[in-house]
């Protein structure tokens, strides 16, 4: 692309950003309170609009002290994806997933995708790199990190916790995108579709 063309790009992308409405006033935080906590913590919150109303919200999160998780998205040498089958409790059955957990508090993010990808899959990876974050849903506090992991190997050691039964398949890019296209075949696909997009391979 030439500098002409690249001048013109920037100037479209400009002007398309200042047609854009102009985005909804904030509400305003007046309260928070704790509600039920375990492994999930519901805390319920108190807003006042910008015409004046109050409404109560309720926000999720993990445990207490957990502030963030990752997912991984691991590539073998090969160029398959190592994917998790194991069954979670809101479907109520056996799904893919890619592999990933919470961030301990204190711990750096890719050093939790590098343990969580091993725990899980019995994968080590030789680089991993932290691609973005997003909120895990849209009343939620809690922060999803996404990360890409290279150079995956079953040269580790499976470590699961109690109450997981992960079991790790390894599927072709083409696979893996049929199961994110299959209702109710994935958990976690918008973080899938990221890592995908930053690796280059949707």
């Amino acid at each position: 692309m030439t500098d002409q063309h690249e001048t013109s790009a920037v100037t479209d992308n400009v002007a398309a950003e200042s047609s854009r409405p102009a985005d909804p006033v904030p509400w305003e935080l007046l309260e928070e309170e704790p509600g039920f906590q375990r492994f999930l913590t519901v805390r319920l919150r108190r807003y006042r609009m910008p015409d004046g109303r109050e409404v109560e919200w309720d926000v999720l999160g993990p445990e207490a002290g957990i502030a963030s998780g990752i997912t991984v998205l691991p590539l073998t040498p090969e160029g398959r994806i190592v994917t998790i089958r194991m069954f979670r409790a809101g479907p109520d059955a056996v799904v893919t997933n890619l592999p990933g957990g919470l961030v301990e508090p204190g711990e750096d993010v890719a050093v939790a995708g590098a343990r969580e990808l091993e725990e899980e899959t019995g994968y080590t990876c030789e680089t991993l790199d932290v691609v973005g974050w997003q909120w895990s849903a849209a009343s939620s506090t809690f922060r999803k990190y996404v990360a890409i992991a290279r150079g995956c190997r079953p040269d580790g050691k499976q470590q699961l916790d109690e109450a997981e039964d992960c079991v790790p398949v390894e599927l072709t890019v083409d696979a893996f995108r049929a199961e994110l296209r299959t209702p109710g075949a994935m958990t976690g696909i918008d973080a899938a579709y990221l890592a995908l997009d930053h690796a280059g391979l949707l």
